[in-house]
Formats: structure tokens, sequence, C-alpha cells
């Protein structure tokens, strides 16, 4: 069933507001059901306009790597700053994070090492908000920050501009 450009346009809002993670064009063309870049544009471009011109809550932010995101509009954040909801990360993780960020990849061994024991406790609170990313490596497991974790912090899925942001931030 092939549904219109009006349709297509609100299953593409729909799919950019319930996704966690900025899509990248071969999703967005998944879900709209078309194999054309020209028409997914097409509708990005009036999603867009239609977001921008109307000084709604949403803006249709396009990732410098061809992602695609629907963000809260900066002017509403701090309005709605006490019903966002908000996660709860001890300092200790968020050293963790910071660690992982830095030096990714980096294996659990060599962070257990340089933090200590508790870091096996702040990796699994890491994994369960998502933040981090863990695959096997020999016995031990190989880390390094999610897709979710830098879309936080505004870079979408560019790591690289990630780590130089945080080596700026460092020295």
């Amino acid at each position: 069933m092939k549904m219109g450009v009006e349709d297509d346009r609100r299953v593409l809002e729909g799919a950019l507001y319930a996704a966690d993670h900025p899509l990248v064009m071969e999703e967005v063309k998944k879900v709209v059901g078309t194999s054309s870049e020209t028409y997914v544009r097409k509708l990005i471009d009036e999603l867009k306009s239609e977001h921008g011109g109307r000084g709604g809550a949403f803006r249709l932010v396009e990732g410098e790597k061809g992602t695609f995101s629907l963000k809260l509009a900066e002017e509403l954040l701090e309005r709605l700053d006490d019903i966002i909801p908000k996660m709860r990360i001890s300092r200790g993780a968020l050293k963790t994070l910071a660690m992982v960020a830095y030096r990714q990849p980096v294996t659990q061994a060599k962070l257990a090492e340089l933090r200590g024991s508790r870091t096996y406790d702040h990796i699994r609170q890491l994994l369960a908000v998502g933040f981090v990313e863990s695959k096997p490596f020999g016995k031990t497991r190989t880390l390094r920050v999610s897709k979710k974790f830098a879309s936080h912090l505004g870079f979408e899925d560019d790591m690289d501009k990630m780590r130089e942001k945080l080596e700026e931030l460092v020295h």
C-alpha cells in the first residue's frame, strides 16, 4: 500500500520523534517505503520548513554525516527543565564515561587498572542508559561511547569531532 506525500511526511516525522538515535538516510528511506533519496530529501526539506517556519516546539536537525533527528527547540529547554527527565549517573560513572570517551576504544581491564574495581559497576550503569557500547575482546571487553551519547552531546554520530572537542577541553 503506497501512501501519499502527506502520509509519508507524517510517518517520517513520527519516526524522527520516536527514534532513540539520529536516523541515517537508509533508515529514513526504509521507514517511508521508498528507494528515492530525492523524494526523502523533499520530505525532509518540507518538514524543516514547517517546523522552522511556524516556530513550533521541534526542529528537524541534519547532522554533518547525513543523519536526521527531531530536537526540542533551544528556547524551550530552560522553560521545560523541570519536566524533562534527568538521567541519574553517579559521579564515578561520569568519570569512567569521560575516560572511555577520551581513550576509546579501551578495554574494561585497562579502565579497571586506571580507575579501580568500581569501574565494573560504572560500566554496567553506562550500558544500562545506553551511553557505552561493549564488545568481547579475549577475556575482557572493548568499550566505546555510543551514538546515543554522542547525540546527547550534539555530535550526532561524529566520534572524531567528539574526540577533538574532548582534547580541546583537556588541554
